[in-house]
């Protein structure tokens, strides 16, 4: 007996308590993440906040000319890819190295206390992160130059020159992020069959052999699908970071497109230009993912689009 189809209706008055559970969380997106898209169009206006985005001048893609021909937002884009890469060159390899280790590790105890620690400074706010760097990397009166100079070197200008403060900033994000990062790693490592390193074992393998041969090749696509997701947001940077590690000094460096759009947006007004800048980059942004992606499908692997 051909079974009868049942229609939208039933299942929502079935489960309709597991759909209220979920409807803040649709409320969420779409007043907090839908409707601000209507904001979009002031890139294409000469906008006036009197007037609004209904009443303001439309004046085509004039304010996209003119912030790409603004040397300064050249700079910050510079400047973003170069600290997106280079944080993601350093933190990318470390933090499949970390899982690795974790993962080895039997003390059951010391390693829930281990993960807990480095998952710890995820949550700790960049305003405390920027005040610890500066009482550690402070030229005059910081810890590690203290410790350098009692050993009669030079101190270092770790956040004064900018060299030493891209390393600064790296070494923070790491600091701050590896831990949470093992997270899905060690997910994807708990799927991985025993019986592959038992074979392993009795094959002669060494501990390291199993973990290079058995281990890695089995995150290889949670581990590409991450570098995916990753390198997709290399026009994009928090604001905290750059911001608060950042000064005067090496502003040179320092000032991405986050802060250049902050500057343009709050300080000066410019809500026209600081909305096409994010306009461009989320379309630069998709670019790069579906770039991305297709490297990644045309190398073997899944991809995730």
């Amino acid at each position: 007996m051909k079974k009868k189809k049942r229609g939208a209706l039933y299942y929502l008055k079935r489960d309709m308590f597991l759909y209220l559970l979920l409807l803040p969380v649709i409320l969420y997106y779409f007043v907090f993440k839908y409707l601000p898209m209507g904001g979009i169009v002031m890139a294409f206006q000469d906008f006036n906040i009197f007037k609004g985005i209904f009443h303001s001048e439309f004046v085509g893609l004039d304010v996209f000319r003119k912030i790409l021909k603004s040397q300064q937002f050249w700079n910050s884009v510079r400047n973003t890819l170069i600290l997106n890469l280079s944080t993601l060159a350093v933190s990318f390899p470390l933090t499949i190295i970390l899982a690795l280790v974790l993962n080895e590790i039997r003390a059951v105890r010391f390693k829930k206390i281990s993960q807990s620690l480095l998952y710890l400074p995820h949550f700790i706010s960049w305003v405390v992160v920027a005040g610890i760097a500066q009482n550690l990397f402070n030229m005059t009166n910081g810890t590690v130059n203290g410790i350098i100079k009692s050993l009669g070197l030079d101190a270092v200008p770790f956040l004064s020159e900018n060299g030493w403060w891209i390393f600064t900033y790296i070494l923070c994000n790491v600091w701050k992020e590896i831990g949470w990062g093992t997270i899905i790693y060690l997910a994807a490592l708990t799927g991985v069959d025993e019986s592959l390193y038992e074979a392993a074992y009795l094959d002669g393998a060494t501990k390291f052999q199993r973990i290079i041969y058995v281990t890695v090749p089995m995150i290889k696509s949670v581990a590409v699908t991450m570098l995916i997701l990753d390198v997709s947001k290399m026009m994009s940077i928090g604001l905290d970071a750059p911001l608060l590690l950042g000064n005067t000094k090496v502003m040179a460096i320092s000032e991405v497109i986050s802060t250049y759009v902050y500057r343009l947006g709050i300080e000066k007004a410019c809500y026209d230009q600081a909305t096409a800048i994010g306009l461009f980059q989320s379309v630069v942004n998709i670019v790069i993912l579906f770039m991305v992606d297709r490297i990644a499908k045309m190398i073997g692997e899944e991809g995730i689009l």
